[in-house]
């Protein structure tokens, strides 16, 4: 049974070990970052939320952490999400209409929605996400005249690599969502580990995940929807037929 490391934060990890192990995978948890609340930021976010005219939740992880925070209206703001993972963790908490792009898992494909051009001249617009997220989304609206804030509600804070866990369960693939944690991947690797982390097969969503692995040192990337059944069973019979 081929092994994947789950390289995503702690309460990501079990629905896609769970994909992974229906498709004959042995999923194996590999974080490589902690998310922590924000709390001043979520104090003072359900006063904020209810001001604005649009609210865009970057990610499942900003959701769970601020969404409890909120009192949900049906005729509260427009809704929106980057992608379907984001959309099933907000509904939830609310049971309206969510709207997120049909293909695409970035602020760019939210961007071009019509949506933005429904809401009022300067609307309220509020990005609830973590530190240090891209500012593409919020620039952009604001050159179009929307008064946009943004709610920090949590922090990564980084986990060190567990080498001896790498070397043990010896994998053949990782799953990981995010350039920070590929910084922190290729960051002092052992000498000894060097080889097998490049050679890896390595599943993300993004381009610029991906261009962040290739830039780590990565040979064998593949840029995927999602992590889904389909995807990691036709990766498990090429696995295996290489092995053979």
């Amino acid at each position: 049974m081929p092994v994947i490391l789950i390289m995503r934060p702690q309460a990501r990890i079990a629905a896609d070990a769970a994909e992974c192990e229906a498709a004959g995978w042995q999923a194996v948890p590999f974080s490589l970052t902690r998310i922590e609340s924000e709390e001043q930021e979520l104090r003072s976010l359900n006063e904020r939320f209810q001001k604005a005219d649009a609210v865009f939740w970057v990610s499942p992880s900003a959701i769970e952490i601020a969404a409890p925070h909120i009192e949900f209206f049906s005729d509260g703001p427009v809704q929106l999400t980057v992608g379907e993972a984001s959309k099933q963790a907000l509904a939830a908490f609310y049971q309206g209409e969510i709207i997120c792009p049909p293909t695409g898992n970035d602020s760019e494909a939210l961007l071009a929605l019509d949506i933005w051009q429904r809401l009022p001249p300067a609307a309220k617009v509020l990005i609830v996400r973590g530190h240090d997220g891209r500012d593409f989304l919020k620039n952009n609206l604001i050159k179009h005249g929307f008064l946009v804030e943004t709610a920090e509600v949590y922090f990564r804070r980084p986990i060190s690599p567990d080498w001896a866990l790498f070397e043990a369960v010896k994998p053949q693939a990782a799953y990981i969502t995010s350039s920070e944690a590929v910084r922190i991947l290729f960051c002092g690797v052992p000498e000894g580990i060097a080889e097998s982390l490049r050679t890896l097969l390595y599943f993300t969503h993004h381009p610029r995940i991906a261009e962040a692995l290739h830039n780590g040192g990565a040979q064998n990337i593949k840029l995927v929807q999602r992590l889904d059944k389909e995807v990691l069973m036709r990766y498990k019979r090429k696995i295996e037929n290489e092995t053979e």
